[in-house]
């Protein structure tokens, strides 16, 4: 037992890279310069494939979903994946980009509540103390840039849909990743994605060829941000609260930032600057509580 213990990486430090790999997408993203839509199913098609190796070896530990309702749940978490990309990056059409990140990013205040009415776990006052802390963040890195205008309604919505979307999927995946392997439960969710993606595409009348350029950052997108960071976010939901890997998408905004400008050249505004130092500070103040680490029997086993 103890040496299954030893191998297990540590959540926290799984959690600061997943949020380090996420970071990238904004650039990513940027460099595809493709419509929303194409990039979806196309970094979430390459990130299946990608998976295929680690899913026949689930498959071997026969934990991969059995029975009607485990698939139905995974599905449906594919489905709320697929609803948080699309209806956000769709918000941006009509809201300011301060309102619709802020609005996409209050998931830790829905899944307070509901990670202990539906999974029965209790939060300490240190962890809500870094959640509030991360959210107060976030909403000072927005107020500088928060407009609000009569057609700004529907695109705040929208956000807010992607927001509940997220706390659904993450709500799912740590319920049912106790008995799944990571990379069969990823690999089916990330398909269910990439099918909506598609037929969004082809509905919207958007559905084409990706250039080579397109393929390559989507190619980034699916190692790096999907494999690196999403899946290791669903490696952590067997390990740790749900709430924390909720709090742990905060940090990718001001990540991004420090990116930019390491990368784009791209200086952030004394509010970005504010309000993502107190972003950071409210996560470290979440992970460095001792016992975040879940206390299911799944946590002593050999990582999965």
């Amino acid at each position: 037992m103890a040496v299954a213990r030893s191998r297990t990486p540590s959540p926290g430090w799984a959690l600061v890279a997943a949020t380090v790999a996420v970071s990238f997408s904004a650039i990513l993203i940027k460099a595809a310069g493709d419509d929303a839509a194409t990039i979806v199913w196309l970094r979430m098609g390459m990130a299946t494939v990608l998976l295929a190796p680690w899913v026949i070896r689930d498959a071997r530990r026969k934990v991969l979903p059995h029975g009607a309702s485990q698939y139905g749940l995974v599905v449906v978490s594919g489905v709320f994946l697929a609803g948080h990309f699309l209806l956000w990056t769709e918000s941006l059409k009509y809201t300011s980009v301060a309102a619709s990140v802020l609005l996409v990013s209050l998931h830790p205040i829905i899944v307070t509540p509901l990670g202990k009415r539906l999974l029965g776990e209790r939060v300490s006052r240190q962890m809500l103390a870094g959640v509030g802390l991360a959210v107060v963040g976030t909403i000072v890195t927005c107020a500088g840039d928060f407009r609000i205008d009569s057609t700004a309604f529907g695109g705040d919505l929208l956000a807010i849909a992607g927001g509940l979307c997220l706390a659904g999927y993450l709500l799912i995946g740590r319920s049912v990743r106790a008995n799944l392997g990571v990379a069969g439960y990823s690999a089916i969710v990330y398909a269910v994605v990439c099918v909506i993606a598609a037929l969004t595409a082809v509905t919207a009348g958007v559905a084409h060829l990706p250039s080579p350029k397109v393929a390559l950052a989507c190619l980034g997108l699916a190692v790096i941000c999907t494999i690196g960071g999403h899946t290791v976010y669903n490696w952590a939901l067997r390990h740790v609260p749900v709430l924390l890997v909720s709090v742990s998408f905060l940090g990718e905004p001001p990540l991004a930032a420090v990116l930019a400008l390491l990368i784009l050249g791209a200086i952030p505004s004394l509010a970005t600057v504010i309000g993502g130092v107190l972003i950071l500070a409210g996560l470290a103040l979440a992970l460095v509580e001792p016992g975040t680490r879940s206390r299911r029997p799944a946590d002593i086993a050999i990582a999965q």
